[in-house]
């Protein structure tokens, strides 16, 4: 009877082994945005987090005052006056890939993907899809994606400066 429970809990094991899936994280992800009308709108944070779940699952979250600027000024105006980051103090992603069929996590090579999910963003939340790309190299993935942010979608009134900003991601997974 001893053996007999010691096989079932080993399957249980072996099952969920089988089940559990890989996930690939960094804590040094990279968001660039710049604006189409002027080009010394634009900043940079390289301590965005992320997610990636061989499921297709990714999630992206940063801080705000993350984002550095050439000038100071301009850095003070956006976190004060446009995004109001004491207030709203991140920004978060959470989707799927769409076409995850399309990816082999244990292959190398490039993977065009589309993504969807819900962009938080000045206390706002939008669904959004994107297209990108998701490259593996020894086992280990990178992901870019680029797409438009259009501000007064998220409730935040930047006219004075631009009405989008482009968005560039680039994160390498450990």
């Amino acid at each position: 009877m001893k053996f007999f429970f010691s096989c079932i809990i080993a399957m249980l094991f072996v099952v969920n082994a089988a089940d559990a899936q890989k996930i690939f994280a960094t804590r040094n992800g990279q968001i660039n945005f710049s604006s189409p009308s002027d080009q010394d709108v634009k900043a940079v944070n390289n301590e965005v987090t992320s997610r990636l779940a061989d499921n297709g699952q990714i999630t992206f979250s940063l801080l705000i005052k993350g984002f550095k600027f050439k000038l100071a000024e301009m850095q003070e105006h956006f976190n004060d006056q446009y995004l109001e980051s004491t207030k709203f103090p991140r920004a978060d992603f959470k989707g799927n890939i769409v076409n995850l069929a399309d990816v082999n996590f244990s292959k190398d090579g490039s993977y065009k993907v589309s993504v969807k999910g819900d962009l938080t963003l000045h206390g706002v939340t939008k669904s959004i899809t994107a297209n990108g790309t998701i490259e593996i190299k020894a086992g280990k993935p990178s992901a870019s994606c680029q797409f438009v942010i259009v501000m007064k979608d998220f409730s935040v009134n930047a006219s004075s400066v631009t009405e989008k900003v482009n968005v560039d991601i680039s994160c390498q997974y450990q």
